[in-house]
């Protein structure tokens, strides 16, 4: 049976983990060098990506857990592990059979698509005080909401741009028209706030489990 002391170690040491990951598969996207690149933008362009906006906010959110623990950092756990845990899912689900997992997992799509999202939710599951109130999983949703509003209007106000990559419509969601576009952004947000429950429910149950272990 772990201790809490137990428990903060081992989410110390995923948070060190996470931050040198994030730093990697920045490096590597950041960096001009085509072998690395599979599926994925170079450089300052790459900031414009839900996958990459994500494990960023997660790299940053473990490296304030490692010097602070509190409510604050409660919540920005519970939104990073839903962001990545987005990222995953549609990996997972959609783009890697489509396109192939062997290429959505090279590079540092492996960090961005696979471990850093993997370890976001193990930890927030098993190490973290989850918010229990309704409001923080609907925020956590709102995230992708977000993204989606700033996606839709810089193509309104920009227009949809040259040919791919300097596009403004470079998940090609207006291929099908505004209806599909924002329909698509629904199921999306839908999708988040769904495994934002999920995570939830999971955590709830592991640390129920402790409790009953500690009676």
């Amino acid at each position: 049976m772990r201790t809490e002391k137990d428990r903060a170690i081992l989410g110390m040491i995923t948070n060190i983990v996470m931050v040198i990951l994030v730093t990697i598969g920045m490096y590597m996207t950041m960096t001009y060098r085509s072998a690395w690149m599979e599926f994925q933008m170079r450089g300052i362009m790459s900031l414009r990506y839900f996958t990459v906006q994500s494990n960023l906010f997660a790299g940053i959110t473990a490296a304030i857990a490692i010097f602070y623990q509190g409510k604050a950092t409660k919540v920005l756990k519970f939104m990073s592990a839903t962001a990545t845990g987005l990222t995953f899912t549609v990996v997972v689900l959609f783009l890697g059979p489509v396109y192939g997992y062997h290429r959505m997992y090279k590079n540092a799509n492996l960090f961005f698509h696979l471990i850093v999202p993997l370890i976001a939710m193990v930890d927030f599951i098993l190490l973290s005080d989850a918010p229990k109130q309704m409001k923080w999983k609907i925020f956590s949703a709102l995230l992708t909401l977000v993204y989606g509003i700033g996606y839709i209007l810089n193509i309104l106000i920009n227009g949809k741009g040259g040919r791919y990559p300097n596009n403004n419509d470079f998940y090609f969601f207006l291929r099908w028209g505004w209806g599909v576009a924002i329909l698509i952004f629904a199921v999306i947000v839908s999708v988040t706030f769904g495994i934002a429950c999920l995570l939830s429910f999971l955590n709830s149950k592991v640390h129920a489990k402790k409790d009953l272990e500690s009676a």
